[in-house]
């Protein structure tokens, strides 16, 4: 039975999130559209927020109430925020290590932090460096090396295609408004769409560059489809032992890899 959920939040401090201004800005090749998209984002923050998360899977519908805090590249904590009662749910990625606690059931579970694992509880089949660039609204680091950049303005926004063996492998669409990604698209052998994600709303979170969508949506083929709309963004300043959830007492862990 696999558990749909994206995020948790611990302390909630620092300042709250402002929207960025508007800059015109016109891009004179692909490799100056990724250095200006590059500067806009902070990946070195740790950020919480709350958010309400609708996850649509071969025709069903399941809406929750989510919260999160995440940090790149791969550091993960979430806690489920159900209408009636304690969090029900909580999970961790931290070290290459998962971790799963489900009260109800009185289960916890430990795991390498790779896809397989992950997909039981998360609904998106791909490694949690590249989910968690996304669920920040940044562009994941590209799995190809030294990719070809072609790129063109498409009406508002330009495109960058990042090309590899001779095959488009993705494309990113950025606004020259504001330095800002707003959608990305991920392709396999013959330019199949693997999947897709797309940002909206960014507001400036902290004091310093750390802009956040507070809206993203993730479709693909054949994987379910996830939107997610934050609330009370924060960035916060987090000991990298906060992330891994702790062993309960009592609870004999369940290996999720043979």
């Amino acid at each position: 039975m696999l558990l749909w959920i994206a995020a948790f939040s611990l302390v909630l401090s620092g300042c709250a999130g402002r929207r960025p201004t508007a800059l015109q800005a016109r891009y004179p090749s692909p490799e100056a559209a990724l250095r200006a998209l590059a500067v806009s984002t902070s990946a070195d923050q740790t950020f919480t927020a709350t958010a309400r998360i609708e996850i649509n899977h071969q025709g069903e519908r399941y809406p929750m109430k989510i919260a999160v805090m995440m940090r790149r590249p791969a550091s993960l904590r979430v806690e489920s925020i159900p209408l009636l009662g304690p969090p029900d749910f909580f999970l961790s990625v931290a070290n290459d290590e998962l971790r799963v606690y489900l009260p109800g059931r009185s289960a916890f579970y430990t795991g390498r932090a790779v896809p397989q694992n992950i997909a039981r509880f998360l609904p998106i089949f791909m490694p949690v460096a590249e989910t968690i660039s996304l669920l920040m609204g940044i562009a994941p680091d590209n799995r190809e090396k030294s990719p070809t950049l072609f790129g063109e303005q498409e009406e508002r926004y330009y495109r960058v295609d990042e090309y590899a063996a001779n095959r488009r492998t993705r494309s990113l669409w950025i606004d020259p408004a504001d330095n800002r990604l707003v959608r990305i698209r991920t392709f396999a052998e013959g330019e199949t769409v693997v999947y897709e994600a797309a940002f909206a709303e960014r507001i400036l979170v902290g004091g310093g560059e750390g802009f956040m969508p507070q809206k993203l949506t993730i479709t693909g083929d054949g994987m379910a489809a996830l939107s997610l709309r934050y609330t009370d963004l924060r960035a916060i300043t987090a000991d990298p032992e906060s992330f891994p959830l702790p062993f309960p007492e009592g609870i004999a862990p369940i290996r999720l890899d043979p």
